[in-house]
């Protein structure tokens, strides 16, 4: 990227020998935040400098990396078609398309552009290192192959071709080439861990388990808490009858992952094969249901990844828990932002830096649609504090809160929004806030940036609602609706969240006497997307607040509940009673306004009526699942890469 940039700054001093003034200044400030990988300043800067030099190439292909870096595929395509348009043919914007259509899935496309690329002159190993991988994923085995050999042949000591290679092999059990490919490589340097893993991979899968315990240790001796290491260490030793040492490296991997079935199966295995049947069915009986045949092959790793082609890793991964002490969980509920994420993350993680303080970053999936996954899954890679939640289906913001809130170990959870509108600079004001006695701090949009009809004015009546009915509290929030709030982890571990209720966990800690705090927080317009809040939402949000104002105050005494609805509906039909009554004497009302009224009347009850009927449905509903210990959303698969460093 900064080649790109060198040259655009090259072009701009031919044109102006004095230096370039101005121009030269703005371009040195843009350098300066793409060395600190700051993206978003960047662009700002350098979007506005386009509107002068947009007809030139180089400006177009450095604006069409940088959107393609942080997963802005739209911005990034205009940037390259543009350079196209400028250049018909060249490589660097062939390279750039091809990537955006892999982005976006359209490997057939993505393949063409890279291949044409090539064709232009675009002879690099990164570049066919790429077209192997897109390759591979469209499963033409023997093209991806020729691309891999290729890299290795302009490069020999590409360590990404080679590890790419061999797992190309080995997922079409070529294992002894898989072998021999890695010990060329390794005969004039050392082997990094990847290559160590996929040795030991291909070892087990050929049945020399004793040679492939020897790879895996030599990871662990280097990784310590290499999770993958261990757990086919493990497995090695099982197939090895060395029934002990399997069990000593399931139980350490139960440490890392306990909620790992597999690893419950395999350690029932190891009882249930000594005997002790007792002992297998205590282990298996809890997992049974969620029980899967583990066959060999389902272990296999995908191939490692070089920017900027990113392949999603295996939804088959599971919950990794860390052994370390976390200070900090923010948690993310995440649908269809694959605009905002990287300059989301890039912002998150330099305040979390400045804080130096412990910390992980828990991505909520929430059934996305776009690319949203592959830029989670790419920031994930890189840093091992990113842990993504992937949801089977869309469940909502409040299922996405619940399960961070499960997974979380910090001893404070932050909570916000993904879509640029919560500012992460505003997190150390929240932690100041918490720091002085209070559980839970909830951030107050004082001058928000939503449109007035469809958000502000909805949720300024629900603000006044849900104060009127906390008014014994003593508690007065003016924006229940902002996500960016930090708890105690005490707070977010006992609370059971259901429907729109995320939105009002305030009102809730206030009838329960915690000690809340709220503080005025930034608020940006949506930069990025749509909304995927509306008018529609209120209803719902309004009876969420009815159940949740039973639930709390009535579940274990609802004839008082009751009692007082029955008693408002007798008073007010008494009162329409007695003004029907005295109305024909003062007015001489006919039998039609009459018939009338009974009918609204009789139109409220039934009203209260079903809404009784529906409470009681809640009430049954949740008290099942909380006694079942049943969450209202199924997570397809927890994603991190902490232990494969």
């Amino acid at each position: 990227m900064l080649e790109g940039f060198k040259r655009f700054e090259e072009r701009l001093k031919a044109g102006n020998p004095a230096g370039g003034g101005t121009a030269l200044d703005i371009l040195t400030r843009a350098e300066e935040f793409l060395r600190k990988r700051d993206y978003e300043s960047a662009l700002v800067v350098l979007e506005d400098f386009y509107r002068f030099n947009g007809g030139d190439l180089h400006m177009n292909l450095l604006l069409g990396e940088i959107h393609l870096e942080i997963g802005q595929d739209r911005e990034s395509l205009n940037y390259f078609n543009k350079a196209l348009q400028l250049e018909p043919g060249n490589s660097q914007a062939l390279y750039g398309t091809g990537r955006v259509f892999y982005l976006r899935g359209d490997l057939n496309k993505s393949a063409e552009f890279i291949r044409r690329a090539i064709d232009e002159g675009l002879n690099k190993p990164e570049v066919y290192n790429d077209l192997g991988i897109v390759y591979s994923q469209a499963g033409k085995f023997f093209q991806a192959e020729q691309c891999f050999k290729k890299a290795m042949e302009l490069k020999p000591d590409f360590g990404h071709a080679v590890v790419n290679l061999s797992s190309l092999y080995i997922n079409v059990d070529r294992y002894d080439e898989a072998l021999k490919l890695i010990d060329d490589y390794a005969r004039d340097r050392d082997l990094p861990i990847d290559l160590l893993f996929n040795r030991g991979l291909a070892l087990e899968l050929k049945g020399m388990f004793d040679r492939a315990v020897k790879e895996f240790e030599g990871i662990l001796a280097r990784q310590r808490g290499n999770f993958n290491a261990l757990y086919h260490k493990g497995y090695c030793y099982l197939n090895m009858g060395e029934i002990h040492k399997a069990r000593e490296c399931f139980q350490r991997c139960l440490k890392m992952d306990p909620d790992n079935e597999k690893l419950h199966t395999f350690m029932a295995l190891t009882y249930a094969i000594e005997g002790k049947i007792t002992e297998a069915i205590d282990i298996w009986k809890e997992f049974l249901p969620m029980f899967k045949s583990v066959q060999k092959k389902d272990v296999r790793v995908t191939p490692t990844k070089i920017s900027p082609i990113k392949i999603v890793d295996s939804l088959e991964s599971t919950q990794t828990k860390r052994d370390e002490k976390i200070d900090i969980s923010v948690v993310i509920p995440v649908m269809n932002e694959e605009g905002s994420l990287f300059l989301l993350y890039n912002k998150l993680k330099r305040v979390l830096e400045r804080l130096k303080k412990s910390h992980e970053i828990i991505f909520v999936d929430d059934g996305s649609t776009d690319n949203s996954l592959k830029i989670m899954d790419e920031l994930a890679r890189k840093d091992p504090s990113v842990v993504i939640i992937k949801f089977r289906k869309n469940y909502g913001q409040t299922a996405a809160f619940a399960a961070g809130f499960k997974y979380a170990s910090g001893d404070v959870v932050i909570t916000m929004d993904a879509d640029l509108q919560n500012d992460p600079e505003d997190i150390p004001m929240l932690l100041k806030k918490l720091s002085e006695g209070y559980d839970l701090v909830s951030g107050w949009r004082k001058s928000r940036k939503d449109k007035t009809l469809t958000r502000k004015i909805p949720s300024y009546f629900a603000n006044r609602i849900i104060n009127k009915l906390i008014a014994g509290t003593g508690v007065r929030i003016h924006d229940f609706g902002c996500s960016l709030k930090a708890y105690k982890k005490g707070i977010v571990k006992n609370l059971k969240l259901y429907g729109e209720m995320h939105r009002f966990i305030p009102a809730y800690a206030a009838w329960l006497g915690i000690k809340i705090a709220e503080i005025p927080v930034k608020h940006h317009p949506r930069r990025f997307g749509h909304t995927k809040y509306g008018l529609g939402r209120v209803g719902t949000v309004l009876l969420d607040l009815i159940t949740l104002r039973f639930y709390t105050g009535f579940r274990s005494r609802p004839l008082q509940f009751f009692g007082k609805v029955a008693f408002a509906a007798t008073f007010l039909a008494m009162l329409v009673s007695s003004l029907l009554f005295f109305s024909k004497f003062l007015f001489g009302w006919g039998v039609s306004f009459e018939t009338f009224l009974l009918m609204v009347m009789f139109s409220i009850l039934g009203g209260m009526q079903f809404i009784v009927v529906g409470l009681i449905g809640e009430i049954v509903m949740r008290g099942f699942l909380e006694a079942q210990g049943k969450a209202d959303y199924v997570v397809e698969s927890v994603i991190s890469y902490q232990n494969d460093r």
